[in-house]
Parts: structure tokens; C-alpha cells; sequence
């Protein structure tokens, strides 16, 4: 609906006046058969229209009083339904349906950019719609378009408001909103506590409790036990200020996309491991800890150092939103040495990568001891949520014994590279892409809990 630019806009005929046209004009052509009376019936009918109209211009000019316009919403999230809000404020004397339609970019998903709003006198109405990006970057609305009509519905005001503006897709931070972490040990720090004490098995002692079926049976004080009569646990306070740094492979195996069951493209596996990576940085910084970033695919692509804060956070996302990955190989031996020789104290490693290669894997496993001497390493690995119900599901021609043989030599050597992966000491978290957020940030939680670093 491209519509005339300035406050006055262009008047057109409706569906309704058309249609009402078109009765009229019935009579007319049974003249011949109905006699003379039906003439001037149609002529009356005509001369009503005529007269309706002209009313309805005049109720019309009362949409000059409007003012249509967009939310300045300038941050998306990426792969989230973002609501889009258009408002009209009526500063006119007659009731008016108001039909706005946004000129999105066409490269987010979504249903329709139209909204229909019926706003009385001295009104301000809101109405949304959903869009839904699935690539990182820098984007822009076009106008608004809008169409005004009154109650008799016989004439439409149709005009364009000038409000184009440039938008980012972030990482998804709508994901630091939610906190989908039900870790008992870090609620305080979900509620925005920035120096909640976890309690764990770090030096200090802190406190005596009653022992709790989760406990370590080496944390018990059989001291206190016998005076009590039952188990009694030492709790030790966790060193709250800890490096972690966040590793992500932007190389080739990143950028594949996943899909859904209908087949339709989703976001890539490196959106999905940089959303996570921004909610990992967002709640480390509420944890007190240091948190930095190396991205790397061939080569070494951006190094922020570790740092403390909310504004740290925020740096390492404004360091993700435009990356993207390559169509290179990873080279794991050079950039892992490049991040050990820039990390020389020990921290806690993310370590974001794929293992559906088998020849990636193999030299992601033979270049990790560079970093498991000097640091505890979490390997976060993508599975292909594909590869089990390919498996799992009975053939139906010849061609997918193929493909089934195929999908269970990929999982057979993700199980076999996992295990390397872990025979060295390397912590692993195996996840889909859907549930790699939570599982990244839980096994943080856990770890910090458990005073591994």
C-alpha cells in the first residue's frame, strides 16, 4: 500500500461506494423491462450516493488530525518475534477505523506488517505486529502507510509518514530478560544481585547446615555430627572473581542453518552459540567475575580481554552483533596458542565449536592440550538434532539406508570425539541448538558452584 506523501494524502473511491454503484446501475439496465419507474428509482438511488458522499468527504477531512507513527524501537533481537508498535493519536471530533500498513525489511520473517485500529476522539491507540530476523546486522524500516475511512466506509484518505530508521539485530537479549537458569545456588544473581555468596567447595569455610542428599560426603563434619545426632555439612564461600574467557569458532562446520519441520531455514549454528556467549557474558558479570572473548575461523578475528561489569557485557555484545561466520577451515592449533599465550592466568574457557567434521574433530583434539594445562576447558558442542530421527526413522527406498548409514557414522564420531575430549580432562556439554543457552549457562553455574576453576 504505497500511498502519497504529505499531510493531505489522496481521497479514493471504496469497495463499499463501488459495490453501491454497481446496485444502482441494476436498475438502470431493467428499465427496459420494468418500465420508466425504475429509472427514476436508479436516479434516486444515484443522486443518495452522490449526497452520502459528499458527507462522507467532509467527515474525512477530520483524519487530517491524526497522527500515525511508529515506535522508535532502534534493537532487535535476533531469532525472537520482536513486536513492532504503530500508534495513531486522534485529535479530531468523529470516530475513525484507521488500517496501517509498515514497510519491514524483507529480510525478517514475518505475517503481515498491517494493523487495523478504531480510535474514537482524542484517543492514542496502539496496535503491533511481529517480526522475526534470522541474520545479525544493521536493517531499515521504510514509512508508514496509512488509510483512514469513517463509518459510512465510502470514501478513503490514504497517506505515507516519512519515519524510516535504521535498526540492529542483536544477539538475542531478550535471553538476559528471561533467565531460564533454575540453578538453586544463583538466584540472587538472577534477580540482579551483583555479590550474592555462592556456596560451595571453595577454601573459606562459612557456615555449619544440616546435609542434604546432594551433599559431598567429604564436606561432612563428623565432629558436629555426633554432638547433633545427625549429618552436619561444612559450607565453604566460592572465590567470587574469576576469569572466564569465551571462545567461538566462526569457521566453515558454524555456518550451516538448522531447519524446522518444515523445512523452512532457520538461524545458523553460530547465531545460536552467540546467543548463548551473550547470556554467558551477562550472567558471569552479575556473578562478579572477569569475562573476555576471542572469535577466531583461520585466524584470530576479534580478542577482548577479560573485565568486570555490566559494561563489559554490553562490549563483548556490541563486539558479536555483526559477526558472521567464514567459509574457512579453523585452524585450532594457531588460535588456541595465540589465546594461551594472550591468557596467561587460569580461567574458566568456553570453548563454542562444532564436531560434525571428523577431521576438525580430530584437530580440535590434538590442539586442546594447549589450553587444558593451564585452564579448565568447556568444550560446547552443537548436535544436529536431525541425525537421531534420520536414524530412528524406517526407510522408506533404497536411498535412505544411505542416508541413515551416513547419519550414524556422524553420531558414532561425535560420541568417539566427545570422549577424546573428555579422557583429557576437557569439560563437555552436548546440546541442540534450541537448548544451548540454558546448557551453556547451567554447566557455568555448576562449575562455579562446585569450585573447579
Amino acid at each position: 500500500m504505497r500511498t502519497p506523501r504529505g499531510p493531505r494524502g489522496l481521497i479514493l473511491p471504496s469497495r463499499r461506494l463501488a459495490a453501491a454503484f454497481a446496485v444502482g446501475s441494476c436498475w438502470f439496465f431493467a428499465v427496459p423491462w420494468g418500465g420508466g419507474g425504475l429509472m427514476w428509482l436508479g436516479a434516486g438511488w444515484v443522486g443518495f450516493l452522490i449526497v452520502m458522499t459528499a458527507i462522507d468527504f467532509v467527515w474525512l477531512r477530520d483524519s487530517r488530525r491524526c497522527s500515525p507513527a511508529r515506535d522508535p524501537q532502534t534493537v532487535l533481537s535476533l531469532g525472537e518475534p520482536n513486536p513492532i508498535w504503530l500508534e495513531v493519536n486522534h485529535g479530531g471530533s468523529r470516530q475513525l477505523g484507521v488500517t496501517l500498513q509498515d514497510d519491514a525489511p524483507i529480510e525478517f520473517h514475518f505475517k503481515s506488517s498491517t494493523v487495523r485500529i478504531d480510535i474514537r476522539p482524542g484517543e492514542t491507540r496502539r496496535a503491533s505486529y511481529k517480526v522475526m530476523p534470522l541474520e545479525r546486522g544493521d536493517y531499515r524500516f521504510g514509512d508508514l502507510s496509512a488509510r483512514y475511512s469513517t463509518k459510512l466506509g465510502l470514501l478513503m484518505r490514504q497517506q505515507t509518514i516519512p519515519c524510516e530508521v535504521a535498526v540492529k539485530v542483536y544477539p538475542d537479549v531478550s535471553q538476559t530478560k528471561k533467565h531460564l537458569v533454575l540453578a538453586r545456588q544463583n538466584r540472587a544473581a538472577m534477580m540482579g544481585l551483583r555479590r550474592s555468596k555462592i556456596l560451595g567447595q571453595g577454601r573459606e569455610f562459612e557456615r555449619l547446615r544440616d546435609y542434604v542428599p546432594d551433599d559431598s560426603p567429604r564436606h561432612i563434619d563428623w565432629k558436629a555430627t555426633a554432638r547433633r545426632g545427625s549429618l552436619i555439612t561444612r559450607e565453604y564461600d566460592v572465590e567470587q572473581s574469576q576469569n572466564i574467557m569465551i571462545l567461538l569458532d566462526l569457521g566453515r562446520t558454524m555456518a550451516s542453518r538448522t531447519a524446522d519441520a518444515e523445512g523452512n531455514l532457520g538461524m545458523s549454528k553460530a547465531d545460536y552459540a552467540i546467543n548463548a556467549s551473550v547470556l554467558l557474558a551477562h550472567v558471569a558479570a552479575l556473578s562478579d567475575d572477569r569475562v573476555g572473548l576471542f572469535c577466531f575461523a583461520g585466524s584470530p578475528i576479534t580478542y577482548v580481554p577479560p573485565g568486570k561489569g555490566t559494561l563489559q557485557a554490553s562490549a563483548l555484545m556490541e563486539a558479536l552483533y555483526a559477526l558472521q561466520p567464514r567459509a574457512e577451515e579453523s585452524s585450532y592449533y594457531e588460535n588456541l596458542a595465540f589465546i594461551s599465550h594472550k591468557q596467561s592466568k587460569r580461567s574458566l574457557v568456553f570453548l563454542f565449536t562444532d564436531l560434525v567434521d571428523s577431521e576438525s574433530s580430530r584437530l580440535l583434539i590434538q590442539s586442546i592440550s594447549l589450553l587444558v594445562r593451564k585452564h579448565l576447558v568447556v568444550c560446547v558442542a552443537l548436535a544436529d538434532y536431525e541425525l537421531p530421527s534420520i536414524v530412528d526413522s524406517p526407510p522408506r527406498k533404497s536411498a535412505d539406508l544411505y542416508t541413515q548409514t551416513v547419519a550414524a557414522g556422524i553420531i558414532r564420531e561425535r560420541k568417539y570425539a566427545l570422549a577424546e575430549l573428555s579422557s583429557l580432562g576437557v569439560v563437555t556439554v552436548d546440546a541442540t541448538p534450541a537448548d544451548l543457552t540454558v546448557a551453556s549457562v547451567n554447566k557455568y553455574l555448576q562449575l562455579k558452584r562446585e569450585a573447579r576453576l
